[in-house]
């Protein structure tokens, strides 16, 4: 299959002195049924985040969709964060939450998070 296409959907991370990493699920079964597509398996956090990401919580919304309508990246402080799956209190700790699950990318030298590959993108 086509390594653009390969790298278009399923390319999510940059690890210096390593190169991209690739979703491996996903490119196996895209290479198994030779079509590119959504693999990702849904995740009950993901769900549960929706209700902050619904009610617009501060921005949060608002951010997604700027990355979504073609905007790549979008600011983030990741030093608030609590690291835990309940305690929410603000926008940044959501986006960081969802760079853990593997739902954003995050640029370090820049402090902003975007949507890493077609896949993401899709869900």
């Amino acid at each position: 299959m086509d390594f653009k296409g390969t790298k278009k959907w399923y390319d999510g991370y940059f690890l210096e002195g390593v190169g991209s990493v690739y979703n491996p699920r996903s490119v196996v079964s895209a290479m198994r049924f030779g079509k590119f597509q959504f693999y990702w398996n849904q995740t009950e956090t993901f769900e549960a985040l929706r209700t902050y990401i619904d009610l617009n919580f501060e921005g949060l919304k608002d951010a997604i969709l700027q990355m979504m309508d073609g905007k790549n990246a979008v600011p983030v402080d990741i030093r608030s964060s609590t690291n835990d799956m309940v305690t929410f209190h603000s926008r940044d700790d959501v986006l960081t939450l969802l760079v853990h699950l593997g739902y954003l990318g995050y640029r370090s030298e820049r402090g902003e998070v975007f949507i890493p590959n077609e896949e993401i993108l899709n869900e």
